[in-house]
């Protein structure tokens, strides 16, 4: 079958028809992809060798799909088992072979893979999977705050959270999530994303081109001096979230937390605040058990938020078909001319 290759770190992809189809095991699908995204994480891994396992590699881990073959204990994040024809999506294992989403078919593990809502379409759920899960690590295990009950919401608690890049496709997920959640939320983004972040939930937005110290003093304005979790959505903050959390310690009480998507760097060093990365590279794979059951719960809560119109799919954008179009798409998404537009390739006509 076809697929994107890379020969070793640094290598140009390329286009491969010869890689052999995987053989799902009891607990998982073989998915025929039909769209799939273009995201930063594939050219960290096709330059550096970051989560790769093995070599050639095949990148690619956001993507929508149609089930081809189901293991006898294949079942869903909601106790449903999955079977042939079911539509899914998500976020794939990285960097091991078999099961990267830009060949024709791969796997997904059942216990981590979304069944697809029926309110939302194929290329919509393709750019969701990578983005609301890091969202929901961010939130519910890095800012410690308790999972919400889809049936049962929490009222307003009307205390703050900032988000750092709440335009970026984590961001967004963030920002949606923590209203759900019922906190305040400022957001740090571009003047032009102002009005976009408030249509979705944001309570505040702050310019991010803005001095350090204005940005501070906006944020102290807002939130009446009292932040006592940070969100950085876009892997660059770790600087500007200690000088936050200095500048407002003495009107902030209680247990402090930030958390950033940044998991490459040193986290800073801890004062009065407790850092915590977001992994969700380990995704699927067998020694990460206790990221495999988090995100088992997060996907069945997720699944029913998105039924219940709770949160928005992001904007996109299709750049290319076929496999032989990712090559093109992944260049436009690596000219950064779309913004935040998630990039997508309808692999496979439905």
């Amino acid at each position: 079958m076809k697929g994107i290759t890379v020969a070793q770190p640094g290598a140009a992809a390329q286009l491969s028809s010869e890689l052999e189809v995987p053989e799902p095991s009891d607990t998982q699908i073989l998915v025929k992809g039909m769209y799939t995204a273009v995201n930063p994480v594939d050219a960290f891994m096709k330059d550096w060798g970051l989560l790769v396992l093995e070599w050639p590699f095949v990148p690619g881990c956001d993507v929508s799909g149609v089930v081809v073959k189901a293991g006898e204990n294949a079942v869903n994040p909601l106790g449903v088992p999955f079977k042939e024809g079911d539509e899914v999506f998500g976020c794939t294992r990285l960097g091991n072979k078999g099961y990267s989403a830009w060949q024709e078919q791969f796997l997904m593990d059942a216990d981590v893979a979304f069944p697809k809502p029926k309110n939302i379409t194929l290329p919509q759920a393709a750019a969701t999977g990578v983005g609301v899960l890091t969202a929901f690590l961010g939130i519910f295990a890095g800012l410690k705050i308790p999972l919400v009950d889809p049936a049962n919401l929490p009222a307003p608690t009307g205390e703050w959270v900032l988000v750092f890049g709440g335009a970026s496709s984590v961001g967004k997920f963030a920002v949606q999530t923590l209203k759900v959640a019922g906190y305040k939320v400022a957001t740090t983004c571009s003047e032009k994303s102002f009005e976009l972040l408030k249509s979705i939930g944001a309570d505040a937005t702050v310019d991010y081109k803005l001095p350090e110290a204005e940005v501070i003093s906006q944020l102290k304005s807002v939130t009446g001096g009292n932040l006592p979790l940070i969100f950085d959505a876009v892997s660059a903050n770790n600087a500007l979230a200690s000088s936050i959390f200095a500048a407002l310690a003495e009107s902030t009480p209680g247990e402090r937390y930030y958390t950033t998507t940044n998991d490459g760097e040193p986290l800073p060093e801890a004062q009065g605040f407790t850092p915590v990365p977001i992994t969700l590279g380990p995704i699927g794979r067998p020694d990460a058990a206790e990221l495999n059951k988090q995100l088992k719960e997060f996907i069945a809560v997720i699944v029913k938020l998105i039924e219940a119109e709770k949160l928005q799919m992001p904007a996109f954008s299709v750049q290319g078909h076929g496999i032989e179009g990712i090559l093109k798409a992944w260049e436009v998404q690596i000219s950064g001319k779309l913004g935040s537009t998630k990039v997508l390739v309808e692999v496979a006509e439905v």
